[in-house]
């Protein structure tokens, strides 16, 4: 094998777990997932996942699983009639003034307002 395979090999290797990791939250994000569940899922103990993943994804695990969530509440606010409660419920909030808050911080307008501009 040459270096440069060797060493994509290991980069490959390295990246598995936070791949996984990513899919996991992408199948799971509705449900109330925490870092150490994510983090056994994947086979690492939390403090090392949580390190790893951060510097695999440049953000911690829960700001991954915010803008996951968000970005999925967009979806809901752009595609579909739902009440806004009810998308808060299905991207995995259970405060509404909770979700408006984390709404508000990413998208950096209210999800009424982002419903009316791009519905």
């Amino acid at each position: 094998k040459s270096l440069d395979k060797i060493i994509e090999d290991k980069r490959q290797a390295d990246t598995k777990p936070i791949r996984v990791a990513k899919e996991y939250i992408k199948q799971n994000y509705m449900k109330q997932i925490s870092l150490e569940e994510v983090s056994s899922f994947v086979g690492f103990n939390s403090s090392y996942f949580s390190h790893l993943f951060k510097k695999e994804s440049g953000k911690n695990f829960l700001e991954y699983l915010s803008e996951t969530r968000m970005n999925k509440a967009k979806e809901f606010l752009k595609e579909s009639n739902l009440s806004i409660s009810v998308i808060c419920e299905r991207v995995g909030y259970c405060d509404i003034k909770h979700f408006t808050k984390s709404f508000k911080k990413i998208a950096g307008i209210k999800p009424n307002e982002y419903r009316k501009l791009y519905s």
